[in-house]
């Protein structure tokens, strides 16, 4: 059964994508690579990695993504060197287009989808916390990059918290397995 998240969400973009990023999120179930993930080291950046159970960073380590459906869109298990990191990626169809709204712990990232032929990017447009919006001036400046390099899948994650500094960033590339 093909996965549809990003064809819904996407509409007729998604055929602009470029052929590894249309199968990978049409097609693959479990995906493996090598990535880089860097926790932030102020107080407040621990703090939240260790609520949101973000794993420990590394250089070149083995990670394992599975993708799996959930009741309005899917669920992303990735494993950093065996060390599980999940996040829920959620059709909201309460807005007048269709927006993706990922689920990372207690936080609730609605973001925006720009799709071209060189790949996604994920920008968060608002954030709420246990259910709270935050005010702009709180809310984290994030990036999310898919792109292909010497083809392969690439992604790049990166987070900052104003008074938190940099709270994550992981990058690397995955293969379809299943």
């Amino acid at each position: 059964m093909a996965r549809t998240l990003y064809q819904t969400l996407l509409g007729d973009t998604f055929d602009t994508l470029p052929q590894k990023i249309k199968a990978m999120h049409a097609h693959a179930r479990i995906a493996r690579g090598r990535a880089n993930i860097q926790r932030g080291t102020s107080p407040i950046a621990r703090l939240i990695c260790a609520v949101a159970r973000v794993p420990q960073s590394g250089n070149d380590v083995t990670i394992e993504t599975h993708f799996e459906p959930i009741d309005g869109g899917e669920r992303w298990t990735r494993r950093f060197n065996g060390e599980a990191f999940q996040t829920d990626m959620l059709i909201d169809s309460t807005a007048a287009t269709p927006i993706l709204t990922e689920r990372f712990g207690p936080f609730h990232f609605r973001l925006r989808m720009d799709a071209h032929k060189e790949g996604v990017d994920l920008t968060p447009e608002s954030v709420s916390l246990w259910g709270l919006p935050l005010p702009k001036g709180l809310c984290p400046r994030a990036v999310g990059l898919e792109r292909v390099r010497a083809g392969k899948y690439y992604f790049t994650v990166k987070v900052r918290f104003p008074l938190a500094g940099d709270v994550l960033s992981y990058e690397g590339w995955i293969e379809p397995v299943h």
